[in-house]
């Protein structure tokens, strides 16, 4: 009898749990190639070809929802700077800046930290995806894309605006691309695991407590 009590408290705990947890945060994991390399970056550990590793995560349930971002090309590395300015923009229907068709899509990003290539240190860096709406529209609102968003997004719309770039700001230069990496992506993934409420724990937490307390 007291076990049935205890299966049926915990599943309704468990029930809570699930109603209860927090959104989950989204993980973008990803591979590349480098396809372009400023003249200015030349020569130290990164050249045309060089794999590169990127990840960023985000949460669409806070006012500045974008955790982490970070790019690995051998021993190169860059990351978010603490305190330093981030975004995430996502375009729904919209004119994108290199065509004339409305578009759907999102650009990331935010000022960077860097290991360093020719003594180049404090960078921006940004990842993005875009796919003309006659090309089947990716959704129909400006929120963040959810898992059932990625699940349409695909390597097309990742290469094709050419947005996935490293610019380490130099001034007064001729040509803009002279301190920039820029990448296309070979392959992604995208996970998400869910928060727990601090509640639904409580309600967890306190049933087995009762039941290991209980003479049997």
């Amino acid at each position: 009898m007291m076990k049935n009590i205890f299966s049926a408290a915990l599943s309704l705990a468990f029930a809570l749990f699930s109603l209860t947890a927090h959104s989950a945060p989204i993980t973008v994991n990803y591979q590349g190639t480098v396809t372009s390399l400023g003249v200015l970056l030349e020569g130290d550990g990164v050249s045309i070809g060089s794999t590169v590793f990127g990840e960023f995560t985000y949460d669409a349930d806070i006012a500045e929802p974008l955790f982490s971002f970070n790019i690995n090309i051998g021993t190169f590395s860059s990351s978010l700077s603490a305190g330093g300015s981030r975004y995430f923009n996502v375009q729904n229907d919209q004119m994108n800046g290199s065509a004339t068709l409305p578009a759907d899509g999102f650009t990331l990003g935010g000022e960077v930290t860097t290991s360093g290539l020719n003594g180049y240190t404090d960078a921006g860096q940004q990842f993005g995806i875009l796919r003309d709406n006659v090309d089947g529209q990716l959704w129909n609102d400006t929120l963040l894309p959810d898992l059932s968003d990625w699940s349409n997004i695909t390597l097309a719309d990742i290469n094709r605006p050419d947005w996935p770039w490293l610019d380490f700001g130099v001034a007064g230069l001729s040509n803009f691309r002279d301190d920039q990496i820029r990448w296309d992506v070979s392959s992604f993934s995208v996970t998400a695991v869910p928060e727990a409420s601090p509640f639904a724990l409580l309600i967890v937490s306190l049933i087995c407590f009762l039941f290991a307390r209980k003479p049997r």
